[in-house]
C-alpha cells in the first residue's frame, strides 16, 4: 500500500502517515517533541492542501502518549478537521487507544464531548 510520509515516527514524534488507496490519514506513536508546532504546522499544510483536491479524509488516532504541548495543537487540527466536516466534506476520526490505556480513552473522551468534535472512539485489544 503506497503511503505519503508527513512525518516520520521517531522517538519523541507521532508518525504521520497519508495511505493514498484508502484515503486514510493515519497519526501514531508518541507525541512528545521539544517543537510540537514544526511537526503539527506541517500535518495543518498538508490537511489544507488535501482538502483543495478532496472532499473526504478518513484519520485514525493512535497514540501512545501525548504530552500538554502535543494536546494543544492536535486540538486545533481536531477543530480544523471539524470545520471541513461541518462546511461538506466527508471526514471521519477515529480515536484508537489500547485496552488499559485510561488516559487515552479519556483524552478522545475530552476532545469528543468539550469540544463537540465528532470523534468515534475505539478499544484495541
Amino acid at each position: 500500500m503506497e503511503k505519503q510520509v508527513i512525518q516520520e515516527e521517531l522517538k519523541n514524534c507521532p508518525g504521520i502517515y497519508y495511505y493514498t488507496e484508502t484515503n486514510m490519514l493515519r497519526l501514531s506513536g508518541r507525541s512528545i517533541p521539544e517543537n510540537p508546532d514544526a511537526v503539527f504546522r506541517r500535518l495543518d499544510e498538508w490537511i489544507n492542501v488535501h482538502f483543495k483536491k478532496k472532499d473526504s479524509l478518513i484519520i485514525d488516532i493512535q497514540l501512545e502518549y501525548i504530552n500538554s504541548g502535543s494536546s494543544k495543537y492536535l486540538y486545533e487540527i481536531l477543530q480544523k478537521l471539524t470545520a471541513f466536516s461541518q462546511s461538506g466534506n466527508n471526514v471521519m476520526i477515529r480515536w484508537l487507544y489500547e485496552e488499559d490505556d485510561e488516559a487515552m480513552l479519556e483524552l478522545g473522551e475530552h476532545y469528543r464531548d468539550m469540544a463537540g468534535i465528532p470523534l468515534v472512539i475505539e478499544m484495541i485489544i
